[in-house]
């Protein structure tokens, strides 16, 4: 027997159309819950563990650890279904499951902390290199702030960004810092407008040792899908451009987040009284761009698909994507994106004075797809540019794409 060959799990499956059911369930419950998630500035802690606890977050973690490897397409639809019902469930759904995806690529002994008594722990993470990390013989002295780590109650490790040498000799990269809960503070700073139930919340660390094996090197992840965790973990998930991967996460609570605004809007217009001796839904201009976001929407939803599909096909040939090809995938998500906003605020614009109060839930799901869109991983000018750039035979001016 190969070394850690044993820790390979025998997992059962389920169904697509069974997740589904369990993403509709979990997503009534956080409907329910959404008043209070709105005060409290997180998600119903029931409604997080039962979402855990249901394995849906397992569709993208590796076999090693009972995870389902089931693949990038099951994962977008799960998510978009729950964004349908609270686009807040949907973002920690996508952050928890595509961090079970990242787990693939660490250090095995990091796997191990991390899953190998509790496949369900969760971690969280911050990739700006906001704080400092000094090289010392076996690893790293920590101190810094990170914002931005959306699911912070739930988790027991975060992942920070850093620039610092690899070892000792060794230029500055990006590098990725793992530490448990125990070992740093978390702040209550999370008071947005958008995605109040993710919990987004910041932490700080004060002259915490990180050994080495709990550092993560993005470079050669994101350029030639090199990493540690992949001599375990031999699954076509864990063959495709690391960053392409990533953030897929980003784009299913946007796209099902705005559809959501559109259902609302239309069973609203459908049901209201007349104004001015006319029903909402006779008025031209609230038919016309129902129809011009309708459309839309099933343009946005079956990229999104698309998306998935590229990277599953990308895992089967075990190639990566060239310059040209990964910046053409983030002009793809900065344009769904945009997109779904624009939908989302059209609607908005003409959903009447109603749509106004905290009570109404249109307004949320507004909100939310809007704080979506503040994500660099989405941003619509420096995707369209840099794609731009690279179709012109130009170098991009961004480092990660």
């Amino acid at each position: 027997m190969k070394p850690d060959q044993g820790r390979q799990q025998d997992t059962q499956v389920p169904s697509l159309d069974r997740m589904l059911e369990i993403a509709r369930e979990l997503g009534e419950q956080a409907e329910r819950m959404a008043p209070e998630t709105e005060r409290n500035r997180r998600t119903d802690d029931a409604t997080v563990y039962a979402m855990v606890e249901s394995g849906l977050v397992k569709v993208l973690q590796s076999r090693r650890f009972g995870g389902y490897e089931s693949g990038f397409p099951d994962f977008v639809r799960i998510g978009r279904t729950l964004a349908l019902y609270d686009v807040s469930l949907s973002w920690l759904y996508n952050i928890f499951g595509i961090h079970h995806w990242f787990g693939a690529f660490v250090d095995p002994k990091l796997q191990d902390e991390l899953w190998g008594n509790d496949p369900n722990v969760i971690f969280v993470d911050s990739f700006a290199p906001t704080g400092r990390a000094e090289l010392t013989t076996d690893g790293f002295r920590l101190n810094g702030r990170w914002s931005f780590l959306s699911g912070l109650p739930w988790a027991r490790w975060c992942g920070v960004g850093v620039i610092a040498p690899y070892e000792a000799g060794s230029e500055p990269e990006h590098l990725m810092l793992f530490v448990p809960e125990a070992d740093y503070r978390v702040l209550d700073d999370w008071y947005t407008i958008g995605l109040r139930g993710s919990a987004s919340a910041s932490i700080e660390v004060h002259d915490v040792f990180v050994p080495r094996y709990r550092a993560f090197r993005l470079g050669p992840a994101s350029a030639n899908c090199e990493a540690p965790g992949l001599a375990l973990n031999p699954g076509t998930l864990y063959r495709v451009p690391f960053t392409t991967a990533l953030q897929v996460a980003l784009l299913a609570p946007t796209v099902g987040g705005a559809q959501a605004v559109a259902a609302r809007f239309r069973k609203t217009a459908i049901s209201r009284a007349p104004l001015f001796q006319q029903r909402q839904a006779e008025l031209v201009m609230s038919q016309t761009t129902l129809a011009d976001s309708m459309v839309t929407l099933e343009m946005l939803e079956q990229m999104l698909y698309r998306y998935a599909d590229e990277l599953m096909e990308l895992g089967v040939r075990g190639g990566t994507l060239d310059r040209e090809g990964r910046l053409r995938m983030f002009a793809w998500r900065a344009y769904m994106a945009r997109q779904a906003r624009l939908v989302a605020t059209n609607l908005a614009d003409i959903a009447g004075a109603r749509a106004l109060f905290e009570t109404e839930p249109l307004q949320r799901f507004w909100r939310d797809v809007h704080a979506i869109g503040q994500h660099v991983g989405v941003n619509y000018e420096a995707g369209m540019r840099n794609y731009g750039r690279a179709l012109m035979g130009l170098e991009p001016d961004i480092a990660v794409y």
